[in-house]
């Protein structure tokens, strides 16, 4: 060969993978029709209406909240009420509600009636993780318990099994599953 002969080498082909199905555009229509991919790219062809609209579900039909690495699937957690009670500035007790918009219970309403019931300040405020609190001043956990199913139990199908406590920085159960009575 001469220099001034010059090899030429093929030039890489750039595959553009889908974000929604993670194979190339072109195979997404022979991917298999019962697959969730299959599924969700149909969807995203209809919309992105459509395609919010779609859960995954495991074997038994729960659906998944997310698909951890290594195909591990995250179960989506069952709403649950949690009350704690915590002192600041050494003297001064605070009663936190979480949860109530799990079940669909409108917190602005909720922290008013708290405040009316108690006579206390109840307000609405974002925590450290972004979601939405109840904080009232005092300490009020027994009686909030009681009160939460008590109003909201039928209409928002809060059960005695959905309401906890915070103590010794665990999660309780707030009321005993074999004879309806708090700890």
């Amino acid at each position: 060969m001469s220099d001034t002969e010059e090899t030429q080498l093929p030039t890489p082909v750039i595959v553009e993978y889908d974000p929604v199905t993670g194979v190339p555009a072109e195979f997404n229509e022979f991917l298999p029709k019962d697959c969730d991919e299959y599924k969700r790219w149909k969807a995203a062809q209809a919309g992105p209406e459509a395609l919010a609209g779609l859960t995954l579900k495991d074997k038994d039909g729960n659906e998944i909240e997310k698909q951890l690495p290594g195909g591990k699937v995250k179960k989506k957690q069952k709403a649950q009420v949690v009350l704690e009670s915590h002192t600041r500035n050494k003297k001064k007790c605070v009663t936190t509600v979480t949860g109530l918009e799990g079940f669909g219970v409108k917190l602005s309403e909720a922290a008013k009636l708290f405040g009316k019931k108690f006579a206390c300040g109840a307000s609405v405020v974002k925590n450290a993780t972004g979601t939405e609190q109840i904080d009232m001043q005092g300490e009020f956990v027994d009686k909030l318990a009681e009160l939460v199913i008590k109003t909201y139990g039928s209409s928002h199908k809060i059960g005695k099994g959905d309401v906890f406590f915070i103590q010794d920085k665990r999660k309780v159960a707030f009321f005993d599953e074999e004879s309806g009575e708090d700890e």
